[in-house]
């Protein structure tokens, strides 16, 4: 769903449903049939009964961590509004219903919050947590769409910095769009700050920078207007921080680049995802909150310069935890063996 907004959500899980009699008669019809099924947790109310009426496994694959799934079904956990509510129920309910659920976070990440859901929301122990789940980098190089200035040109700008952790990098994904009020928050704290920057802004009319913005900040700063090469900015040296909606791809990207992450929560999933990585972890700092909110210029300024000027201890431990993400992905670790496990498990139902 890159590029639509979040409320396209049910929409798209009401589309989808519409392949269950093609996938049915398929399997039908098909001389060796796949033994189970792995789906997006979107497609989850559905593909449970496809599966059950084709006597096959159906394994779900939750794009979030452990740590936000549990408020959307533990009930009094927090307040929900009626189209989360509806969400829970539509998708996440479903999910932890289904044979099997694969998650895309760490076991030294959300290992506890993994417990919970298996000792109160399955009847059974076939969770993996095989994350962080990224794009393999040469591939990473291919993907995107128009962009106004090419990724080689991004990477050449950042080889020019010379200092490490010097750069603040600014996105809000593909479904955030800044009011222009935001936009003009965010650029008088560039302009107060001072720091060097890469902002990413959607390629559309409503999120344009200010007038002037970036002549007066010409050398001091990128802005791309389009796709951004996210993930390769992140993983430079250059870049320090990263302020970001805390959406579970992009804050796993940042952790795994080794920049320190400045939160700025709007919808969904980002609020529990801060309260994880800000109150419970300590590996990242709260710059500001809400989708419309518009933050002081004077106090993101400050929050801007004091992430690329002075050792926090929030970044000690992001670094502490980019390692334990880096070895839970290396042969042994926590999540390669959660991924033979699952993979070995699907095996065995064939024999």
């Amino acid at each position: 769903m890159v590029g639509f907004p979040i409320s396209f959500g049910p929409i798209f899980m009401e589309a989808m449903a519409e392949l269950y009699n093609p996938l049915f008669q398929w399997f039908q019809t098909h001389p060796s049939p796949p033994v189970a099924i792995i789906s997006d947790m979107l497609l989850s109310s559905w593909v449970n009964t496809l599966s059950s009426n084709l006597n096959i496994h159906h394994v779900t694959f939750m794009v979030t961590n452990a740590n936000s799934t549990l408020p959307l079904v533990r009930k009094g956990m927090k307040k929900l509004s009626p189209s989360i509510e509806q969400f829970a129920k539509n998708a996440v309910v479903p999910s932890l219903k289904s044979w099997g659920i694969i998650f895309n976070t760490f076991l030294e990440l959300d290992g506890d919050k993994m417990e919970i859901i298996k000792e109160e929301f399955t009847e059974h122990d076939r969770l993996w947590a095989i994350g962080p789940l990224l794009p393999i980098k040469a591939a990473n190089n291919e993907r995107g769409g128009p962009s106004s200035i090419p990724r080689d040109e991004v990477i050449a700008w950042l080889d020019s910095c010379n200092r490490v952790n010097s750069v603040v990098f600014i996105g809000f994904g593909s479904q955030i769009s800044l009011t222009k009020l935001q936009m003009e928050a965010i650029a008088s704290a560039l302009e107060e700050s001072r720091v060097r920057f890469i902002w990413g802004i959607k390629g559309d009319s409503q999120n344009m920078v200010p007038l002037g913005f970036e002549d007066r900040l010409a050398g001091k700063g990128v802005v791309i207007k389009g796709w951004v090469p996210q993930q390769a900015i992140l993983d430079h040296q250059a870049v320090g921080s990263y302020l970001t909606h805390c959406g579970w791809n992009s804050a796993l990207e940042g952790l795994l680049g080794g920049a320190l992450l400045l939160a700025w929560p709007m919808q969904v999933d980002h609020f529990d995802n801060t309260n994880l990585l800000v109150d419970e972890l300590g590996v990242a700092i709260r710059a500001c909150e809400g989708l419309t909110t518009v933050p002081d210029p004077n106090k993101l300024a400050r929050v801007l310069s004091k992430s690329v000027s002075a050792d926090q201890p929030e970044r000690a431990r992001a670094m502490k935890l980019r390692q334990a993400a880096l070895d839970a992905i290396q042969m042994h670790g926590s999540s390669y063996t959660a991924l033979n496990s699952l993979v070995e498990t699907l095996s065995c139902i064939r024999k």
